[in-house]
């Protein structure tokens, strides 16, 4: 299960509260004290800076509370501004920025509600280019690796975070579409048998450091695993790496948070750190606010490869389904004078879809019409969307 990003900083901070591991569980339960969120970091390159603030939420809450109606800018140390844009409920945008590198730079945030916020100046880092992203097959799955250098020594500490994109098939291919009253051959473009999905892992943090080595290098550092029982590396299976240069501080900041939500639960397991981050309420020193700004430039490398190529038994569509609810049904054309009706009451309402017409090899009439349930038949269903990304490479 998937947690999203303001209640896994919620948790973390609830960690820390006590050096011991005992579990105790009522208060976490019953009160929220309404911490500001802060999610994303100052790109000071040519990319789109995204900033999203939200409220912590209770353990037992699926539900995100977004702070909109925010003031949010970004201020440099020499009094520049630069103000983002609520680009949807709780993002904050600009697009990019080119800042310069002879200064230090800040969020500023003024709520709806007149609070106000701001983090410390923080230098503005360079991010090298990532050298390789690259993969290796393990018995149940496919773990990548990312390394990188930086031939000044300048950068030393390095966050990665990543997106993933797949491409999955339908159980049915559709060579016909119910439209218009009145059943046709689809176009070529409007196929729904091949779609993309797109996510961004949000519950795991990247970081690493080159500091006990004379050159600055990160190699093979493992950035994510996927299991092959996903269904994700079925087919053409594309990973994006996205490497930032981060302080010292900031280091520190998500190493802790790493060890806090991915590492506890036995003794032997790190005791919980009380790092904060590096954002305060200054109208409220009492108002608690989580995150951690960072200003760096952006490198990003992406990889495809296809799954077929790995050793793993794959089943024949993504998503699998249970065959039994994928069973195709028949529609005969005779008798003729109903055959309008029966097609209104099979395909209106959406649920089953045509798949392709019945031929008779003797007198090459066609005498049906195959169709199966929309779920076996539509991948849009399974929340993907049948547009080949730009980016995805023709053929794949």
């Amino acid at each position: 299960m998937r947690l999203p990003g303001n209640v896994l900083l919620f948790l973390f901070f609830l960690l820390f509260l006590t050096d011991c591991k005992k579990p105790y569980l009522p208060a976490i339960i019953s009160v929220n004290p309404n911490y500001l969120v802060v999610e994303g970091f100052i790109n000071s390159g040519s990319d789109s800076t995204f900033i999203t603030l939200s409220r912590t939420a209770l353990l037992s809450s699926d539900s995100i509370k977004v702070e909109t109606g925010a003031s949010v800018t970004i201020e440099s140390d020499k009094n520049d501004k630069y103000p983002l844009a609520e680009l949807k409920p709780g993002i904050y945008s600009t697009a990019n920025l080119n800042l310069p590198t002879d200064r230090n730079y800040r969020l500023h945030i003024f709520t709806f509600a007149n609070k106000e916020y701001v983090s410390d100046y923080v230098e503005n880092k360079t991010s090298p280019p990532i050298d390789s992203v690259f993969y290796a097959p393990l018995p149940n799955g496919v773990q990548f690796y990312v390394s990188t250098h930086d031939p000044g020594n300048k950068s030393r500490y390095y966050k990665w975070d990543y997106d993933e994109t797949w491409s999955y098939f339908s159980a049915y291919f559709s060579q016909l579409i119910y439209q218009n009253h009145q059943l046709n051959f689809r176009d070529p473009d409007s196929t729904v048998w091949t779609c993309y999905r797109h996510a961004t892992p949000s519950n795991n943090f990247y970081v690493s450091n080159s500091l006990g080595l004379s050159q600055d290098v990160i190699a093979h550092y493992p950035i994510g695993y996927v299991l092959a029982s996903t269904g994700k590396i079925t087919h053409v299976y594309s990973l994006n790496v996205k490497q930032t240069s981060i302080t010292a501080d900031a280091f520190k900041y998500w190493q802790n948070l790493k060890k806090n939500t991915e590492q506890l639960g036995s003794i032997f397991d790190p005791s919980p750190s009380t790092t904060l981050g590096n954002l305060h309420c200054i109208s409220d020193p009492k108002a608690g606010v989580l995150g951690f700004i960072s200003v760096s430039t952006q490198t990003t490398k992406r990889i495809f490869f296809a799954g077929r190529s790995l050793p793993y038994h794959y089943p024949k569509y993504v998503p699998p389904y249970d065959t039994a609810n994928c069973a195709s049904g028949f529609l005969p054309v005779d008798p003729q004078n109903t055959l309008a009706q029966r097609e209104e009451q099979t395909f209106f309402s959406g649920d089953t879809i045509p798949i392709k017409v019945f031929v008779d090899l003797t007198t090459y009439q066609i005498t049906g019409y195959i169709y199966a349930p929309k779920i076996c038949v539509d991948c849009r269903v399974q929340g993907g969307t049948n547009i080949r990304p730009p980016y995805w490479p023709v053929g794949l």
